[in-house]
């Protein structure tokens, strides 16, 4: 996949993530269930990149593999350091990982379970720095407080305990501890996809302020198309572990080039309600990762298959300038978008 490397922060190359399939009382391995099959994409720095797809697609588990939050099967994350050094996280060691963390954080989706409910905020927001010794006593007290009111928050909450907020403040808690250690890239693994609609409008407006601000490059993982356009710079499309089209937001948004996008387009929300909606209904069932289909991984879904689909399995090509899609037929179909 050709890329312009100007101002790249992240590349990711043929990534892969199985999980053994085990049976059996001797736990044998059996099978793999291929989370994410060779996935590969790039970041460029002060950049948002949406991650969307069907639930099961491989978003969370290609994010975590990114951090080594889970370890990848394979493949290369190439991610250039504040010094400029270029290293790839997968084979960097423990102890190398862990002075990358301050560089390289996280924002986890339910704001209930991601915080230590017998800390205080204080504590939880607090604890990179504490982890990391960078601060402590009074010095730590002024950078939670700073770090709060940031994210929207008073200072003197600091004493309290999670279950005293919303969902809406946890997750401004959640993004207060991921600010802690002024990191360059974030991932947001649905972010607000477990709060009201009010509170989501908030919690991103929140996130480009913070992007504005400190320079901040996402991957923004998310299955909600409506957010993912409100904020992303480009919007990458995964089915069934492996990516299937990329570009720039209004491209993919408006002139999709792979059948699964369209599909995806014709559901997004319109803000007329007497506006007429085509809604593409896809046939079938989402492919078993496990047993995947021959071709195209999408073929026994597509209404556009030809016997090539079934057979042999497209590349992911630049068919437009900087618009990478994964289907034989990408020069010949024209689909709708959004606007369709």
């Amino acid at each position: 996949m050709a890329e312009n490397t100007n101002n790249m922060l992240l590349r990711v190359n043929n990534l892969v993530k199985h999980f053994p399939i085990r049976r059996g009382a001797m736990k044998r391995v059996v099978g793999q269930v291929r989370a994410v099959d060779g996935v590969s994409f790039h970041i460029r720095e002060r950049e948002t990149l949406g991650l969307v797809g069907e639930s099961g697609c491989g978003k969370t588990t290609t994010g975590r593999s990114i951090m080594r939050a889970i370890e990848p099967t394979s493949g290369e994350v190439l991610y250039t350091k504040a010094n400029g050094e270029t290293i790839n996280i997968p084979d960097m060691s423990k102890e190398d990982l862990r002075a990358l963390r301050s560089e390289l954080q996280m924002i986890f989706q339910d704001p209930y379970s991601s915080l230590n409910p017998r800390m205080t905020l204080l504590q939880i927001v607090g604890e990179p720095l504490t982890v990391n010794k960078m601060a402590q006593g009074r010095e730590l007290e002024d950078r939670v407080a700073d770090l709060l009111r940031v994210v929207g928050l008073r200072p003197e909450y600091m004493r309290r305990y999670p279950h005293a907020f919303s969902g809406g403040q946890r997750q401004r808690i959640g993004i207060a501890r991921a600010l802690a250690l002024n990191p360059r890239f974030i991932v947001a693994d649905e972010p607000v996809s477990a709060l009201d609609v009010s509170i989501q409008a908030q919690v991103l407006n929140l996130l480009q302020d913070l992007r504005a601000e400190y320079g901040l490059t996402y991957l923004f993982v998310a299955h909600d198309l409506s957010v993912v356009q409100h904020i992303s710079d480009r919007v990458a499309v995964m089915y069934v572990g492996k990516l299937v089209e990329m570009a720039s937001t209004n491209d993919l948004y408006y002139t999709p080039l792979h059948p699964y996008t369209e599909a995806l387009m014709s559901a997004v929300p319109k803000p007329d309600p007497r506006a007429a909606r085509q809604r593409i209904v896809l046939e079938g069932e989402v492919a078993d990762p496990a047993n995947p289909p021959s071709g195209c991984y999408f073929h026994p879904r597509c209404r556009y298959a030809t016997e090539q689909c079934r057979v042999e399995e497209p590349e992911l090509l630049e068919a437009r300038p900087e618009h990478y899609v994964k289907c034989h037929r990408a020069n010949e179909l024209t689909l709708r978008g959004v606007s369709g």
